[in-house]
């Protein structure tokens, strides 16, 4: 079997990562996590980030970042997320900068549930171009919307794709696909030579109806179809990070939650063999 490196997920973890973000960082390494995807740098040095997780033994591979902030655009400090991964510097170059001390080699984009369009297209393009210039390969990162939205005789999906610049990439979260109706077999073989880090999320609702509610669960503890789906991200994607997705815990331990987690994939992946 090949070395599989895994990352935390950065959404599940902001209320951690707010109040003690190294002492975060160290849990998530003691339950045996390669890397940690960031989402939300909370004030601190890309100097403190890195070394908070070069003490812990992580990689910061990857972090999310608001695509309006990153092109100059107003962002709401009222929101949680904007704040959270508001990035010092004035310019686009010094925002980039402080990803590239950081250690990060990708970003995944940040941006409202508009209406896609050539506009907003336009703008994903240039914070794109922006990030090459650095060093750093952009990700788009699905969530729900872009498969209960359609486009032509697709998804919302493929429209970004296929009006994308080639170089970026698409980082596909398997929950939310399926939680937008979206069949992610397709997907992955579709794009396949675009992606490079795969999100592995789970969920629990009774049929595979978007008009119904779900629930987060650990990877592994919901619906996902992991035995199709992991030998197929193994044999056509062979992603250089998987990141266990998990959104939300409700009222279980977060730390738990993600640490059963890491357990399913790392024991699932030695059957893709």
């Amino acid at each position: 079997m090949r070395q599989v490196r895994i990352g935390a997920p950065g959404f599940i973890l902001m209320d951690e990562m707010r109040r003690d973000m190294p002492g975060t960082l160290r849990k998530i390494a003691q339950l045996g996590y390669d890397g940690i995807e960031l989402l939300g740098f909370f004030g601190h040095s890309a100097e403190e980030i890195r070394g908070w997780c070069a003490q812990a033994g992580l990689t910061p591979y990857s972090c999310f970042v608001s695509m309006a902030e990153l092109l100059g655009e107003a962002t709401d400090p009222n929101n949680p997320i904007d704040s959270a991964v508001a990035m010092p510097g004035n310019t686009p170059e010094e925002k980039l900068r402080y990803i590239r001390e950081i250690g990060c080699e990708y970003i995944g984009l940040l941006l409202p549930d508009d209406p896609m369009d050539e506009t907003v297209m336009e703008r994903i393009n240039r914070a794109s171009r922006l990030a090459r210039s650095f060093g750093i390969k952009a990700q788009y990162h699905n969530h729900a919307q872009e498969y209960l939205n359609r486009w032509e005789d697709g998804y919302r999906m493929d429209y970004i794709m296929s009006h994308a610049d080639e170089d970026l990439l698409f980082e596909p979260d398997l929950g939310w696909i399926e939680i937008g109706g979206g069949r992610c077999p397709d997907q992955l073989r579709r794009y396949a030579h675009r992606i490079e880090i795969v999100h592995l999320k789970d969920y629990y609702r009774e049929a595979f109806d978007t008009a119904l509610p779900h629930v987060f669960r650990p990877t592994g503890y919901g619906v996902m179809d992991w035995a199709t789906l992991l030998p197929l991200c193994e044999g056509a994607v062979r992603p250089l990070w998987y990141t266990a997705d998990h959104d939300k815990a409700y009222d279980r331990d977060v730390f738990g939650e993600l640490g059963l987690s890491l357990d399913f994939i790392r024991n699932a992946l030695q059957y893709c063999d």
